[in-house]
Parts: structure tokens; C-alpha cells; sequence
């Protein structure tokens, strides 16, 4: 048996796509013949009020100064001597709150 001219393979959707491709270059070819400007070029992007705000505030909270930074010096200052002697009770009550609050 002889088999000659087989097409496809096992992507049902090739042909699909090759016609899309070609139909896409087609178009394009006929707008550079028309001298169509960029079909993107007229493209905007409107925002949200609240994705302006949340612009805002990001943009905002990465301009403040770090004010916990002295705060983080002297603890890691105190671990490495050796005196950092932290608060069992304090820590332990922030846990069990953040794991309250996990439940909610």
C-alpha cells in the first residue's frame, strides 16, 4: 500500500489556525496598500476611580519614609549581642489573635 499526500497530523486545529494566519496577513497587507495608519494607534486605556486611588496609595506608600527602620536597626542590633529578650506572653497573644482573626 502506498500513501501519498497526507495532511494534517494530530492537531485537529492546525488548519483552523493556518487560516487564521493567512487571513491576518491578508488584512494586514490590504491596510499597508490603503496606507491605513496603525490599527493599535487609536487604542486608550481608561482607568477606574478606584484604580486611580490605588495608584495613588501605592505610590504614596513607596515615597514615605520607613518609619519602623530604626525600630528593625536596634532589634537586629540586640539579637546579634545577644540581649534581645522578647516578650513570650506579648508574642503569644498575637498569635492566637491573628489566629482568631483567621477564623472570622
Amino acid at each position: 500500500m502506498e500513501i501519498k499526500k497526507v495532511y494534517g497530523g494530530l492537531d485537529p486545529y492546525a488548519a483552523q489556525r493556518l487560516q487564521e494566519n493567512q487571513r491576518a496577513q491578508q488584512d494586514q497587507a490590504v491596510g499597508r496598500q490603503n496606507g491605513a495608519a496603525d490599527p493599535l494607534a487609536g487604542d486608550k486605556v481608561a482607568l477606574s476611580p478606584e484604580a486611580r486611588l490605588l495608584g495613588a496609595t501605592m505610590t504614596a506608600a513607596n515615597a514615605a519614609p520607613d518609619t519602623r527602620a530604626e525600630k528593625v536597626r536596634t532589634l537586629k542590633e540586640q539579637v546579634q549581642s545577644g540581649t534581645y529578650k522578647p516578650d513570650i506572653k506579648k508574642a503569644a497573644a498575637n498569635l492566637i489573635r491573628e489566629d482568631i482573626d483567621l477564623i472570622r
